[in-house]
């Protein structure tokens, strides 16, 4: 304990986030997911800060759903992750740990003079967390009529605004992600169900064809890493590739903060504009996700959404897709046209 209060000073003030990697997922949607839980809970609590602790022990890096991750190259995955840690903003501090023991330690000191860590002590040491879920967060909607929500990473703001307002100033920016797994890796037989989640290309190929002949002042910033878009897409006038222009994860986050819209298939980065304030048109939503957010499947909103914040269940199709665009464009762009008066 004075290590930790050497080291981390104020924490006694602080609502203290635990995130174990070696049971806890390398997966954009579940941290993001996780912070708003988290915040929740700080709430909840009477807290107005957070400190976060990665804990990627190098002799247990991974849990066994993910055993690609190995301690020759956790630190790899955890680099491309890193960023989605720094979306929350009651965020104080993020501590990446390697001594789980030190932690441990520091945790049960803690719950002697009171349990102010989520997961809690107890769930911690059994490695039970319940990251996924939109239970809390659909509860303290109910109760307070709003919900707590992210933002663009911390650092990575100003420049992506100074680079889209340099470049992309009269533009209408869409932010899109649309889901490959099957470029993730090679893909093993306990992999190929989750390709069953990936999103026709063609269709999307076809639909920025349409809305560059349509609209040319729209511009498509596909997100996501080299494993995830087709190269044919550098070809298309109206796409913009972050990766290829030497941005990373915190730099995307940002970007769909700050889009004027974002469409995507369900998956990680939906999940980024699920808490954000950006207008969404979410695609593809996994059915058997509907337990977990606590709607049932065909709902078009979540409860606490904003503005043209829309939730599509079926696989997409050219005609779905330009129609789910057109319905929203003309109000979002009036809306963008107004802002930059």
């Amino acid at each position: 304990m004075n290590t930790f209060s050497k080291i981390y000073p104020g924490l006694e003030n602080a609502f203290v986030g635990i995130y174990d990697l070696s049971y806890a997922p390398y997966a954009l949607g579940d941290v993001i997911t996780w912070q708003v839980n988290l915040s929740v809970m700080m709430l909840e609590n009477d807290y107005h800060d957070i400190v976060q602790f990665v804990v990627a022990d190098p002799l247990n890096p991974a849990s066994s759903s993910q055993s690609h991750i190995t301690t020759a190259n956790y630190l790899y995955h955890l680099n491309n992750l890193f960023p989605a840690f720094l979306c929350c903003p009651h965020t104080r501090l993020v501590n990446i740990v390697r001594d789980k023991g030190m932690l441990n330690a520091f945790l049960l000191s803690r719950l002697f003079r009171k349990n102010s860590t989520w997961p809690s002590v107890y769930d911690h040491f059994r490695n039970r967390i319940d990251f996924a879920s939109h239970t809390r967060i659909n509860r303290f909607f109910v109760n307070h009529g709003y919900i707590p929500r992210l933002d663009s990473p911390k650092g990575y703001e100003k420049y992506v605004g100074a680079f889209l307002n340099m470049h992309y100033k009269d533009s209408f920016k869409v932010a899109v992600n649309i889901r490959q797994r099957r470029f993730y890796r090679s893909v093993t037989l306990e992999d190929q169900n989750v390709t069953l989640r990936d999103s026709p290309t063609d269709e999307w190929y076809r639909f920025f064809r349409i809305v560059l002949e349509k609209h040319p002042e729209v511009r498509f910033f596909v997100l996501g890493g080299y494993t995830e878009w087709e190269r044919d897409l550098c070809n298309y006038k109206n796409v913009v590739i972050p990766r290829t222009l030497g941005l990373n994860l915190g730099h995307e986050l940002s970007i769909l903060h700050k889009a004027d819209l974002f469409m995507g298939t369900s998956s990680g980065f939906a999940a980024a504009a699920t808490f954000s304030e950006t207008p969404y048109i979410i695609t593809n939503f996994l059915h058997s996700a509907a337990d977990h957010i606590g709607l049932p499947v065909g709902t078009v909103r979540y409860p606490f959404a904003l503005g043209h914040q829309i939730l599509s269940w079926e696989k997409e199709s050219t005609e779905l897709l330009v129609h789910l665009f057109e319905n929203g464009y003309h109000e979002l762009k009036e809306n963008v046209s107004r802002s930059n008066e």
